[in-house]
């Protein structure tokens, strides 16, 4: 697992697991189709740098993030997602 520095954090967005839901759905589209964004999108924390800004933060934690800002990175095989803690608008509670 990667440990962001420099005020990262690692997410993923909630969006990327719905894409992997819809995958697996029996329900076909035409390959034009384009599904309207908002600006902003929740992802669930993973680990965060140690001088991130936000010291309630924690793994499993829900946030609010500037979807244009999501860092994708590719590692090991893997696909990672960052943010910088700049982009955080908002901690989802329940």
């Amino acid at each position: 697992m990667l440990q962001p520095f420099n005020r990262h954090i690692l997410i993923t967005p909630e969006f990327i697991e719905r894409e992997k839901k819809a995958e697996q759905s029996p329900i076909l589209l035409p390959d034009d189709y384009t599904k309207v964004e908002g600006k902003y999108c929740s992802a669930i924390v993973h680990s965060t740098a140690e001088d991130c800004r936000f010291d309630g933060l924690s793994a499993g934690s829900r946030i609010l993030v500037d979807r244009a800002m999501i860092e994708e990175v590719e590692h090991d095989g893997q696909t990672h997602h960052l943010i910088l803690d700049n982009y955080v608008i908002a901690q989802i509670t329940e």
